[in-house]
């Protein structure tokens, strides 16, 4: 039998090339040169002994051989990639250091019990804790190669499993000057007059279309003022000014300034706390800490006064 040998990267072009059908874009979206692209589809074509692609002056496309291939190559690819993950992730397992990626919010509550919970019952782990802005999460987690991700609407990758924790109840926040902010409760309704600050769209898409659905629910459709990822943050003058209104999770309630009050809706509301995670990560102490996630996230939805 003919040996071949064929590399990780050459399958990863082919797989990326098959998408694109255009070297240019290929090189692109494979971080390339166009040069590069097209010698490893060669020596992979040379290896196979077929051609994988039909080239004109104009269009490329899958040969028939190629069209076969593709699933196979995609299969054997993924598998390539997770062994070579899960021997990095062994290769590591004597350093009992985890990096954990958070939202804001996350950082402000939930982490700090977790990280207070782990020194007692896991006193030689490390925890790294990298701070991301909304909706920054998931990639920030890639980027880094961090091993758990804390936040809300978070974008799966392969290898990880998404899975909600607990759900926090969602508050609006007012200036103390409005008139509802002595209110028990507040109809989103209500607050016809005043636009919502919001981050835009394009920093975490499902989770800004979950707030606005949860506006739409109540009877609002309000006019979007666009801020940075922190709203309670720069931009709060705008509500302190009774010049807009907010909706955050509970959980950033202890971080509002004097001038804003935040109130509980008449019709309740609940935003998720996310976990993105390895569920096969071999490092024990990995698969600790995580329990120790769920455990303190439950705590803090029953007794959401509770932080340790």
């Amino acid at each position: 039998m003919r040996q071949v040998h064929v590399t990780v990267r050459q399958l990863e072009v082919f797989i990326v090339m098959a998408r694109e059908l255009h070297f240019a874009h290929a090189a692109k979206a494979l971080h390339l040169s166009q040069p590069t692209v097209s010698a490893e589809i060669r020596k992979l074509e040379e290896a196979l002994g077929v051609e994988l692609f039909e080239r004109s002056t104009r269009t490329t496309l899958l040969s028939a051989a190629g069209a076969a291939l593709l699933a196979d190559a995609a299969h054997i690819h993924a598998q390539l990639v997770t062994f070579e993950e899960t021997a990095r992730l062994y290769s590591r397992i004597s350093d009992r250091t985890v990096t954990v990626v958070a939202s804001p919010s996350v950082v402000d509550r939930l982490l700090p019990a977790v990280i207070s919970k782990a020194e007692k019952i896991l006193p030689d782990l490390v925890i790294d804790e990298i701070a991301a802005d909304t909706g920054t999460v998931t990639s920030v987690l890639f980027e880094l190669d961090a091993d758990i991700g804390l936040g809300r609407f978070l974008e799966p990758l392969p290898g990880f499993q998404v899975e909600t924790l607990a759900e926090e109840e969602v508050f609006a926040v007012l200036s103390r000057g409005n008139p509802h902010a002595a209110d028990p409760t507040v109809n989103l309704s209500a607050l016809a007059g005043l636009p919502l600050l919001l981050w835009p769209r394009e920093r975490s898409p499902r989770y800004y279309d979950a707030i606005l659905a949860l506006c739409h629910d109540r009877g609002l459709t309000p006019t979007v003022l666009e801020a940075p990822a922190r709203i309670v943050g720069s931009r709060s003058y705008l509500i302190g000014e009774n010049r807009a209104f907010t909706l955050i999770p509970g959980s950033a309630r202890a971080h509002l300034s004097d001038d804003l009050r935040a109130v509980p809706l008449s019709a309740p509301a609940l935003l998720p706390i996310e976990m993105l995670f390895r569920p096969n990560d071999p490092r024990p102490f990995v698969g600790e800490l995580i329990d120790v996630i769920r455990a303190r996230a439950a705590r803090l939805l029953a007794h959401p006064g509770v932080a340790g």
